[in-house]
């Protein structure tokens, strides 16, 4: 080996991390769950096409030449997941938690930690087949997201509430399925929007956050019905659901989280969106954040431990231990709260409520400004 490889360019693919044999006190799971059955309640149907990170739309699946030059995907057409009945049951288990579990954030109301209450959810959500469906859209070795609070995210749009269904937002894990479980028809709204770029993160947000979202870049996605999702990178593309004006019930979506079992790839799981944000317990939210960073961590070691030959430079060694410690130090400032990793949101202007809850309407306070007096990023 000559020279000491990036980071990025290291691949080890570790065996996915299984759930915890445990369940926090705030989450009993129903053992009594229809069990989610693969024949009946899956009912795959391909996107014709995916839209990559250079905003390309690609169809699928994808040709060898697409796969040698994959730069990775941004979203997929809208495409058929569940079936009527695995709709219908998964609506069901939904509805059956929502007075129990359901929250209000400052960004949107959703309800969590479905892959701890439901049998079914945690089938669907671990299941091999299903699985393999969202590893051969991306090219990436995928698995579910080891924060088990993630499956079956679910969002709640309420029809005339005045406010976004979800705020203009990066994700707070690497891939996202988000599949629709309420009636379309005749709804005016609800609409998932995407802006075109490859990477809204960094400085890029912070540009977006003074400039705004520019209209041009916007694409609007309309899903056919329920039953369907569309499968995107939403930690680097910046998306919104704009207010359901008018529909026969809320509009709901259920969000499975993905991460790549590439342990030096990079990792945009962020504890900060799940504790403080979306007001896990403090306990579990930190323990699943261990337990992925543990997870990430150990295979970087077994990557030294199995796979280096003799001949590895000292600087290389020297280098994947230096880049563990700092994933690791990094972690604990997180937990004890000395920095914060929340990627924020971006508040689209017909959106009557500010991100502190406020009117934007009222006369008491300039809601064209941020607390910090830096301009409102609007749409």
């Amino acid at each position: 080996r000559t020279g000491a490889e990036t980071t990025m360019s290291r691949k080890f693919v570790a065996d996915a991390l299984s759930p915890p044999n445990m369940n926090p006190v705030e989450f009993k799971m129903d053992l009594e769950d229809v069990p989610f059955d693969l024949r009946r309640h899956l009912q795959y149907e391909p996107p014709s096409h995916v839209k990559t990170l250079e905003f390309k739309d690609v169809p699928f699946p994808y040709s060898p030449e697409i796969q040698r030059n994959f730069p990775g995907i941004a979203y997929t057409r809208p495409f058929r997941l569940l079936s009527d009945e695995g709709t219908r049951i998964l609506k069901s288990i939904v509805m059956r938690y929502k007075d129990a579990h359901l929250k209000q954030n400052e960004r949107n109301k959703c309800l969590r930690g479905l892959g701890y209450l439901s049998k079914w959810v945690r089938d669907f959500t671990f299941n091999p087949e299903v699985n393999k469906i969202f590893a051969d859209l991306s090219l990436q070795p995928l698995s579910p997201h080891n924060g088990i609070m993630n499956h079956g995210h679910t969002n709640f749009g309420e029809p005339g509430a005045g406010r976004a269904v979800d705020q203009w937002h990066v994700d707070s894990t690497d891939y996202v399925c988000v599949l629709i479980l309420s009636d379309m028809t005749d709804m005016d709204g609800g609409e998932l929007q995407v802006l075109q770029m490859a990477d809204a993160t960094g400085k890029f947000f912070d540009e977006l956050m003074v400039k705004g979202v520019p209209k041009s870049k916007v694409e609007t996605v309309n899903y056919k019905g329920a039953g369907y999702c569309v499968f995107m990178q939403g930690s680097k593309i910046l998306h919104s659901v704009t207010p359901v004006l008018k529909a026969r019930g809320p509009r709901i979506s259920f969000v499975q989280s993905f991460s790549n079992r590439n342990v030096f790839a990079d990792d945009r799981t962020r504890l900060v969106a799940f504790r403080d944000q979306f007001d896990d317990p403090d306990d579990v939210a930190n323990l699943e954040y261990a337990r992925h960073k543990a997870w990430r961590v150990k295979g970087q070691m077994q990557y030294i431990a199995e796979k280096l030959k003799f001949g590895t430079s000292e600087k290389e060694l020297a280098s994947i231990f230096a880049n563990a410690a700092k994933e690791l130090l990094k972690a604990r400032k997180l937990l004890l709260r000395e920095i914060s990793d929340l990627p924020g949101f971006l508040v689209n202007e017909k959106d009557k409520v500010t991100t502190s809850g406020k009117d934007r309407g009222t006369k008491e306070k300039d809601d064209s400004k941020e607390e910090n007096g830096a301009p409102r990023a609007k749409l």
